[in-house]
């Protein structure tokens, strides 16, 4: 994304003005030559202030978890999601992941946080998956590929939006869902 900075046009002017109320005594001041300047070029050239990009955008991650669980729906508060990303050498080989974990989901599952730093770690992002972590509810602890919960949902661009005030790079999910554990199948005899 090009980025275009504006210079300011407007001239600062400051006016100071010491006003003395009371008699003091001032010693003289030595002799001192006074520096040579420059005359102004003019006095209506607009203040021009050096175009400094901004740094890589932060990434932010939002969505729901809820509890799948037979014919009932529900939000889970207190679920996590975690970003997973490789990282991988020249020759593409993988070295190491990164992973980081969210906070916990609120009252109606809703989860968001920002990966502080993530995007100044790696250098493509486009390897990092958002998956289910953990559920508190222990009959609802299973986490089901719904919207690539399981495997992983790829951070993306058409899931993410540019905050510029934030300097943010906020990607929506869809929701995520645990189940309750399957039962075994019984073989039949």
């Amino acid at each position: 994304m090009a980025s275009t900075c504006a210079a300011p046009s407007v001239l600062i002017l400051a006016l100071v003005v010491v006003v003395a109320t009371a008699e003091y005594y001032v010693p003289p001041q030595p002799d001192v030559p006074k520096p040579v300047t420059k005359p102004p070029t003019s006095s209506t050239s607009p203040v021009q202030t050096p175009c400094v990009p901004k740094p890589n955008p932060d990434i932010a991650i939002q969505g729901f978890i809820f509890c799948k669980s037979g014919y009932e729906t529900y939000p889970i508060q207190g679920a996590k999601v975690k970003v997973v990303c490789p990282i991988v050498d020249s020759y593409g080989k993988l070295i190491a992941k990164i992973t980081l974990s969210s906070y916990p989901t609120d009252l109606k599952g809703y989860f968001y946080f920002i990966t502080y730093g993530l995007s100044h770690k790696l250098k493509n992002i486009n390897g990092c998956n958002v998956k289910l972590e953990s559920s508190p509810v222990s009959s609802c602890k299973t986490p089901t590929n719904v919207n690539k919960g399981f495997t992983g949902a790829p951070l993306s661009t058409d899931k993410s939006k540019f905050l510029s005030d934030d300097n943010l790079n906020l990607y929506t999910f869809e929701p995520f869902y645990f189940s309750s554990p399957v039962a075994p199948k019984r073989p039949v005899h």
